[in-house]
């Protein structure tokens, strides 16, 4: 009897809980909640902060004393992806009625590097940063904002490339790892010179 009982107070339970998630969103759904403005005021930061990193990166690479202009196109490359996504979140923001405040962009506290492969991982240690929040930010899109667009405009148009992005940073430093460093960042230079762009 006390089993029986015990199932018809959980099934109840599920039936109140099931009732109050199929309850659609109340309240105008073209504009975000301020909450995820404001994460994504964060991350636009965050995306621009990565960007002025790899420029410092490139001009690292590009002096005359360095002379790596393999690394020099890598990381100039990922400086203008990352101003492109700092330019995608702005635009996000304004299509759906937001308004930017503030920036808050932290400037970088690195000019040199000792070799290619401690600047490689640096940049490893930044991408997992931003990918991070972006997972932060997506969660938040559906557990605080319940914002299935913003989730899916994460989905699309950053989570993929960052994967890809790690992917790379990862491939690169397990092969610059395995080789003599002055050798093998020399042929690691001119492989990523003359990779074409894939914009």
């Amino acid at each position: 009897m006390k089993v029986i009982f015990a199932f018809a107070l959980l099934c109840a339970g599920l039936n109140t809980l099931a009732q109050v998630d199929l309850d659609p969103p109340k309240g105008d759904r073209y504009k975000m909640s301020q909450t995820c403005v404001d994460l994504l005021q964060q991350q636009v930061n965050m995306e621009l902060h990565a960007s002025l990193v790899y420029l410092n990166m490139a001009a690292h690479f590009d002096n005359t004393d360095i002379a790596r202009k393999g690394f020099t196109k890598f990381f100039k490359h990922s400086s203008d992806e990352e101003k492109q996504h700092a330019q995608k979140l702005i635009d996000y923001i304004n299509r759906r009625g937001g308004k930017l405040r503030l920036w808050n962009v932290e400037m970088p506290n690195k000019d040199t590097w000792t070799d290619a492969l401690s600047a490689l991982r640096d940049a490893l240690d930044l991408e997992t940063r931003v990918t991070n929040e972006l997972h932060v930010i997506h969660h938040k899109a559906e557990t605080i904002c319940r914002d299935p667009h913003l989730m899916d405009f994460l989905e699309t148009e950053f989570l993929q490339e960052q994967i890809d992005s790690i992917s790379e940073l990862r491939r690169l430093i397990t092969t610059l790892s395995q080789m003599n460093s002055g050798m093998g960042e020399y042929f690691v230079d001119r492989q990523l010179l003359d990779k074409k762009d894939e914009l």
